[in-house]
């Protein structure tokens, strides 16, 4: 096998199995290993908006360190967040330094995501099997074979997007993006949906209305088999989808247990703003850096062991109380310039770009975004190849 495509196919499996400390140890080997194979020669160049995303790391590093000076910080909590937020930083490397020809990475990439999609689906069917659905809510249904992650979605976009780059029999073809369509429908998330309409709009497919239509056979196909398998779990899910919005407000007062629980993203964003109401003005503009945490009256319990947590569903409000109001404005500019770079694309290849960009932007309001969620980071890894692609033209970038 081609050494790209085990560097891609580790870097998926890892994702999907470690937790974060290993991912990160693992991934930095991986980058130490792929930069010794290739005689000590790295590429590092910085992405689109990379002195925004220094700034992110020195002020929060600054901070955290200053309060575990004055011990009202755990080391720990600081060196946690210092990891989850080097993430983007690591997978961007990794993609420009395991790029080579553009049809054979992308088809690793395709590939690669294929397997890991494939493996995740057998796993979850073996959960199903083993432990069965009868009087499952759609949580215990989740938290048995998992949320699911990005990769699935974006292995499906990757083709939709570039499919003359993928070289595969039809037959394989459509085999795959069975895979890939059931492993996504089995999970039952709303931002996977979310997601799915960012792509779909730069997409570009208005040229092949057949090919439209053939996906959406595809998905109406493959939900109506999920209804007809686990019919209580796919109403509980289409309730869930009509309850989003509720359950992100947070101008619920009075909150009691049973508010918080069906309300908890809502909670935690409240909870933010009255601990940001109650800070200083310098603490208001450039947050409480690395190791900061959000006291949210006891109930953290709900989602964690910590009796405080450490970042919020709400990525927004989490940089709120890192990186202050500062931190906000610097986000959303990094996100822009990174957004821009698109434009040095051509063809398809900007509309992906562009809506990997998006997805970030999206998934900050919804799964904690791109500074503490590893699977929105990897995101940084596709980046990474495609802009390693762009430079296809100079030798030295296409030596491997």
């Amino acid at each position: 096998m081609k050494k790209t495509f085990l560097i891609i196919l580790f870097v998926f499996s890892f994702l999907y199995l470690l937790p974060m400390e290993m991912l990160f140890i693992s991934l930095l080997a991986m980058l130490i290993f792929e930069i010794f194979l290739r005689g000590n020669k790295c590429r590092v160049t910085l992405f689109p908006g990379a002195a925004i995303y220094i700034w992110f790391l020195g002020n929060g590093m600054a901070i955290g360190i200053y309060h575990v000076i004055l011990q009202r910080y755990v080391p720990r909590q600081v060196l946690k967040d210092m990891i989850y937020v080097l993430f983007p930083f690591i997978f961007w490397l990794l993609g420009k330094n395991v790029a080579a020809e553009k049809k054979k990475v992308l088809m690793d990439l395709f590939i690669s995501g294929v397997i890991v999609s494939f493996c995740d689906l057998m796993s979850g069917a073996f959960q199903i099997m083993y432990n069965g659905v009868a009087g499952m809510s759609l949580y215990q249904f989740r938290r048995m074979i998992g949320a699911g992650y990005p990769l699935t979605l974006i292995t499906l976009f990757l083709y939709m997007s570039l499919p003359q780059e993928i070289l595969l029999k039809k037959r394989r073809v459509y085999g795959c993006l069975c895979i890939l369509i059931a492993d996504i429908l089995i999970h039952f998330s709303r931002i996977t949906i979310l997601n799915a309409c960012v792509f779909l709009l730069y997409l570009r497919t208005k040229k092949d209305p057949v090919k439209i239509l053939r996906y959406i056979f595809l998905v109406v196909g493959g939900a109506i088999a999920v209804y007809t398998a686990f019919p209580a779990i796919f109403q509980n899910y289409i309730d869930r989808i009509s309850n989003s919005f509720t359950e992100i407000s947070y101008d619920q007062e009075p909150w009691d247990h049973v508010t918080i629980v069906t309300n908890w993203r809502g909670y935690e964003v409240y909870c933010e703003i009255q601990k940001f109401r109650n800070v200083g003005m310098i603490e208001k503009m450039f947050g409480g850096g690395f190791g900061a945490q959000l006291d949210v009256g006891g109930k953290a319990y709900l989602v964690t062991t910590e009796p405080t947590l450490p970042f919020l569903h709400n990525g927004y409000f989490s940089i709120l109380m890192i990186w202050g109001v500062v931190g906000c404005i610097a986000y959303i500019f990094m996100l822009m310039v990174l957004y821009l770079r698109g434009g040095a694309f051509t063809g398809k290849e900007r509309g992906f770009w562009k809506s990997l960009v998006i997805v970030m932007a999206v998934d900050t309001i919804f799964v904690h975004g791109l500074f503490f969620s590893t699977s929105v980071a990897s995101l940084f890894f596709y980046l990474g190849i495609l802009d390693r692609l762009r430079r296809g033209s100079d030798k030295e970038w296409m030596r491997d």
